[in-house]
Parts: structure tokens; sequence; C-alpha cells
């Protein structure tokens, strides 16, 4: 391979709901989506590939590039990693191929799962309605999109979830949200996230917080820091932040995790990480 550049956009960071408000700008209010865009070039000919991670209200935000392929990875069917997917903007741009990737959940695959909730009466058009050619795919645990090379690990939450490796010319992200973390499932990370680059870690509760919230699917920023520690990662950021956590508050909370480790840190809505 030539030349290459692989950059991490946040576009959304918040858990469960979007929130909105001054008390909200730092941090982001919107819902996950994150995009990786691979960069190669080979005798002068440039291949984009965009590689969205989840279409939660975020998403709105995007920008795409017009001479990118793009694909949205779904790490699982609920409300707030789809809800912004009918206003990315390259649905409405004319046969702009979009590849859909995401496991079957409850029975449904890819495509069922999406149109159970984009379709009347719930929504007025499906997907593949947009003027854009929405193609889905069913999840396998090893696949590449382009120059990009893709693994996958299922994850403890409720109703299941996806964790993401994607590696390209060298350079790792791995994708983790909506993790809860056990004995059993934190090996299994630490191994698949095993001297990343990045780590984007679902880091929702305090842990004061996490007592009253085991079984809701999520993790903590200490239980990260440990894998990231154990794991060789060079890089985490925590991400799906509670609605209830305030800038002030989060800011605070951001200072201790970065006397931890200076390499971790708190996701905010428009920050680009250059890998």
């Amino acid at each position: 391979m030539g030349k290459s550049n692989l950059s991490v956009k946040v576009l959304g960071c918040r858990g469960s709901v979007p929130v909105e408000g001054e008390e909200y700008r730092i941090y982001g209010g919107a819902t996950s989506s994150v995009c990786m865009t691979a960069i190669s070039e080979e005798n002068g000919a440039e291949a984009v590939e965009e590689i969205y991670l989840d279409a939660g209200s975020g998403i709105v935000a995007a920008e795409p590039r017009k001479d990118s392929s793009i694909s949205i990875l779904i790490s699982h069917m609920h409300l707030d990693h789809l809800c912004g997917l009918t206003f990315f903007p390259a649905l409405s741009q004319k046969d702009r191929r979009i590849d859909i990737y995401a496991a079957a959940r409850s029975g449904f695959n890819t495509q069922e799962g999406i149109d159970r909730l984009y379709s009347p009466p719930y929504w007025p058009l499906k997907l593949t309605d947009y003027p854009s050619n929405a193609v889905y795919h069913d999840l396998e645990k090893k696949f590449s999109i382009g120059k990009v090379n893709i693994e996958c690990i299922e994850v403890n939450h409720p109703g299941g979830s996806t964790t993401y490796k994607l590696e390209f010319d060298g350079r790792v992200l791995v994708y983790a949200v909506d993790f809860e973390h056990n004995e059993e499932k934190l090996r299994e990370l630490t191994e698949f996230a095993r001297g990343s680059d990045l780590l984007i870690y679902d880091g929702q509760y305090t842990e004061t917080e996490y007592p009253g919230c085991y079984g809701f699917g999520h993790s903590i920023p200490e239980i990260g820091l440990e894998l990231a520690k154990n794991a060789g990662v060079k890089k985490i950021l925590f991400t799906h932040h509670s609605p209830s956590h305030k800038d002030a508050f989060m800011q605070e909370w951001e200072e201790k995790i970065k006397k931890l480790n200076p390499n971790a840190g708190f996701a905010k809505a428009g920050m680009v990480v250059e890998i």
C-alpha cells in the first residue's frame, strides 16, 4: 500500500436518548455515531472509505465526501443507535450506494430489523424507497470493506450488541459501546482489543451509579482503564454518556480519569482523532 491516512470523527456520543441545551455544549447531546475515514493512494489514484459506526442522532451532522464509498455498521437495533439513520444526508443522493451491516436480532435479519422501525405507520418510507441505493448485509465474523479489514464479537448487552475491530494499513480501531462488563466478556474484549491504536469504550456510569444500573448493558471508565492497560491500548475514549451527566460534571470527572491515564478521555461531539 502507498500513502494512507486514517481518521475518526465523533458525530454523537450521548447514550440512551438525545439531549440538548447549553449544559451539553461541550460533550454533546446527539446519540452514538462515529465516522472512520480511510484514505489510500496508489499510483496517483485515491480511494476513500467512509465507515459509520452506528446511526444515532449524531449521523444527521455527517458530511459524506462525494468521492467516498459509504458503509454503516450497526452495533445493535436499539433506538438510540438508529434514530438518525433516515436523516443521513447521503440517503437523499440519487443512486449513491450505502452498504448497511448488522447482526440478526430477535430472529430478524438486517433489512427486516430496520424495516420494522422505518416503514409505515411509524415512518413513511423504507430506506430502500430513498433516492440512494441502500444495500443490506447480514454480519459475518470477518469481512472487508475496501482495504479495511473488520472483525466482530458479540458482547454483553440486553438483546445483544456487536463490538467491531477495524484494521487499515496496520492501524486498529475498536468500537465497544453498549458493553456491560463481566469476567468472561472482559477477557474476550481484552484479547480482541490487544494492541489497538484507539478503543472507543462504553463509560456511561460512574462507579457509584453502576450498582443501581446493573443489567442495563453498560460499563464504567474504571473498568475501561483496566482493560486498556491489560490490552496495551494506545488511546481510549469513553462514550455513551449518560443523559443526566452535564458538562460541568463531566469536565471534573474527565480530569480525574486523565490523572489515571493521560491517554484516556471522554468523547466530544465533533472531535477528530488521527490514527
